[in-house]
């Protein structure tokens, strides 16, 4: 049958999010896969890798002073719960 195929590659430390007309479909693990192009297509790629957030907090004490925080979150997306992110 005259399928329209095309192959698409996801990069390691990466999650693909794959959309079949505009509603979510699958996650993709790293590697190269097969996408029906017209009907499905890889709509954003998520980051496995550990990130970090810069964060200034200004808070104010009991005895009513101002202080300024930096504060550095570092987080992951867990493969597990990549659906959830």
């Amino acid at each position: 049958m005259g399928d329209c195929c095309c192959l698409a590659c996801v990069r390691t430390q990466e999650v693909g999010i794959v959309e079949d007309l505009g509603q979510f479909k699958a996650l993709l693990d790293p590697g190269l896969h097969c996408i029906m192009w017209p009907l499905q297509g890889i709509v954003g790629r998520l980051s496995l890798r550990i990130q970090q957030l810069d964060v200034l907090c200004e808070t104010k004490t009991k005895d009513n002073v101002f202080v300024q925080v930096a504060v550095a979150v570092q987080f992951r997306v867990l493969v597990e719960s990549a659906y959830d992110a």
